[in-house]
């Protein structure tokens, strides 16, 4: 999955949390098959919500994530899979 949080890849210690972009932390869950790094058991469970309402909608799989945004100003968030998407950036 590529997850891309404010222009920037993410989802490793070295690049950064899946949901915020930070580097600070040392928390690690597996999200649609991958083992993905998070600042925090926060940033986790936002990120789960984000692909469980992709799973909501009986897609099999997420290939992409693109968020824009932060927590004081609002997340803007887009999830795509094969041929559609789900969201705006």
């Amino acid at each position: 999955m590529i997850i891309i949080v404010n222009g920037r890849r993410v989802g490793s210690k070295e690049t950064g949390c899946a949901l915020c972009g930070a580097t600070w932390g040392e928390y690690y869950e597996e999200a649609d098959g991958e083992r993905l790094f998070f600042c925090c058991d926060l940033c986790a469970k936002g990120f789960r919500s984000i692909v469980n309402e992709a799973k909501r909608r009986n897609w099999d799989h997420v290939d992409e994530t693109v968020i824009n945004g932060n927590f004081n100003m609002g997340r803007n968030c887009t999830v795509k899979g094969v041929g559609r998407s789900i969201g705006s950036t």
